[in-house]
């Protein structure tokens, strides 16, 4: 198959990538063989060691297709990563899709369609197929995490708009970030994602954007998202991923994220807090006595306050717990 020869969309793909020598072409080429082709896609590479940027380089000389390729001094994470592919775009929208998952033929005209139809919504999306080892699940990361008559209202074009983006996207990103298609202008009011985020990024710039305008979607399916290991299987994983996630929530109480919440959804934030420092110190336990303590005395156990005392006494089970993983280490 061809790349089209229509009229480029007014759209950027921008693909964060690290080491993904062995995918990113398989990301490129379902770009490139959209039934109506981006103006470029931009692949900021956030420090790869295995030769991506020039694989990445390669094929953009030998399909023709126009790809900015940048190259970050260090690995900065991937909102860093998203972040500068945004501030490189010219266009008047951004589409993402991460170097290891793809988007489907009519992926770019359908999100791209969307925002023009609806002048004052600023993001478009979709749901993604899941491919495992285990299969392919269709709809498999929107739709099981929706309550559609909810959360959502039907439009006269067939597509849905949230009812209220922040309430549904409160506790959790459930939007596939390799399905989205948002006004760069807006992206930028906002200030893209937290940079000192490498968990939960997406989250955070996703309820930033509900701030600026409506969130219209499909509930088809626009990309295809692979899961595969990577380094989120290490045994550290579940520790980093409720630390970021309550430091998330954190920014959410306070205001810094710019998310203005109603007196309810403060609330909602504030039990989500309590039950997120129990699931951190559930896996910080799991890590061992030493580490345990030392991430009650650290910056995020000064930061939910009580003191590391206190939340020993609060939580004996991971007191325990802790104990019994460092003897467990020394048997």
């Amino acid at each position: 198959m061809t790349m089209p020869l229509t009229r480029p969309l007014d759209v950027s793909v921008v693909t964060p990538t690290y080491n993904r020598a062995r995918l990113i072409e398989r990301a490129l080429n379902s770009v490139r063989l959209q039934t109506h082709r981006a103006s470029r896609i931009i692949v900021v590479d956030d420090g790869s060691v295995d030769g991506t940027p020039d694989i990445a380089r390669a094929w953009s000389e030998r399909h023709s297709f126009p790809v900015h390729v940048e190259v970050l001094e260090r690995n900065g994470g991937p909102a860093v990563a998203r972040n500068r592919g945004i501030e490189l775009a010219e266009s008047s929208y951004v589409a993402f899709l991460d170097s290891d998952d793809e988007h489907l033929p009519d992926t770019l005209a359908t999100l791209c369609a969307g925002l023009d139809d609806h002048p004052d919504a600023v993001f478009s999306f979709g749901d993604a197929c899941v491919v495992s080892p285990d299969g392919a699940q269709a709809h498999g990361l929107f739709a099981p995490r929706i309550q559609l008559e909810q959360d959502a209202e039907r439009l006269t074009d067939g597509r849905y708009q949230l009812r209220n983006a922040t309430e549904t996207l409160l506790s959790a990103s459930i939007i596939p970030t390799s399905a989205t298609c948002f006004r760069r202008d807006a992206a930028r009011a906002v200030g893209g994602m937290p940079v000192d985020f490498r968990s939960g990024e997406d989250w955070q710039f996703f309820l930033r954007m509900t701030q600026q305008g409506r969130f219209i979607f499909t509930t088809d399916d626009v990309a295809v998202h692979h899961r595969h290991d990577d380094n989120l299987t290490s045994p550290n994983a579940g520790e980093f991923m409720a630390r970021e996630k309550l430091r998330g929530l954190l920014n959410l109480q306070s205001g810094s994220l710019g998310v203005k919440l109603n007196t309810a959804q403060r609330q909602r934030v504030t039990e989500m807090l309590q039950s997120q420092q129990a699931s951190w110190r559930f896996h910080l336990s799991k890590m061992g006595l030493s580490a345990y303590w030392a991430g009650l005395q650290g910056p995020l156990g000064h930061a939910i306050g009580g003191g590391a005392l206190q939340q020993l006494a609060a939580d004996p089970k991971s007191l325990l717990r802790a104990l019994h993983a460092s003897l467990k280490g020394l048997a």
